[in-house]
């Protein structure tokens, strides 16, 4: 089972056998009984594997989520995140203002530390957001 929690809205699914996620680690996998783990998330894809009982026929249901965690208890993964987008919800326009106004306060040079520190990481949450779309919007990619 798939939960993912925002502070808007409860998706939950139960058809699934397989949870990759982005983790600081780089992207990891949790099937089903693996053992009980508590992993930060950062910026990037969620993919969940519905199998299929056809040769090859799996298919994947795709979220962008933003910072957050995951919860992995035998048969179900809770995934707690401040933002969470299909890519039917995905808006490239806006990922890419988003880019331009964090790059533009990361060159401003009367900007504090933590307003620097603050527009990194807001470039590279619209850079992932960005590359979502590239990969599994525009790209179609089902995997």
């Amino acid at each position: 089972m798939l939960t993912l929690l925002t502070p808007t809205r409860t998706l939950h699914f139960e058809d699934g056998d397989l949870v990759v996620l982005m983790t600081k680690q780089g992207s990891e996998g949790f099937m089903y009984n693996h053992i009980p783990t508590l992993i930060e998330v950062v910026p990037g894809p969620i993919r969940y594997r519905i199998p299929s009982d056809q040769e090859g026929g799996e298919t994947w249901r795709i979220f962008f989520v933003s910072v957050g965690y995951a919860e992995v208890q035998a048969n179900q993964v809770t995934v707690v995140v401040s933002a969470a987008e299909t890519p039917e919800e995905f808006e490239p326009d806006r990922a890419e203002r988003a880019l331009e106004r964090a790059e533009k306060r990361l060159s401003n040079p009367d900007a504090t530390e933590l307003e620097r520190t603050h527009a990194k990481r807001a470039i590279r949450r619209a850079q992932a957001r960005i590359a979502f779309y590239l990969k599994y919007v525009k790209g179609n990619d089902s995997h």
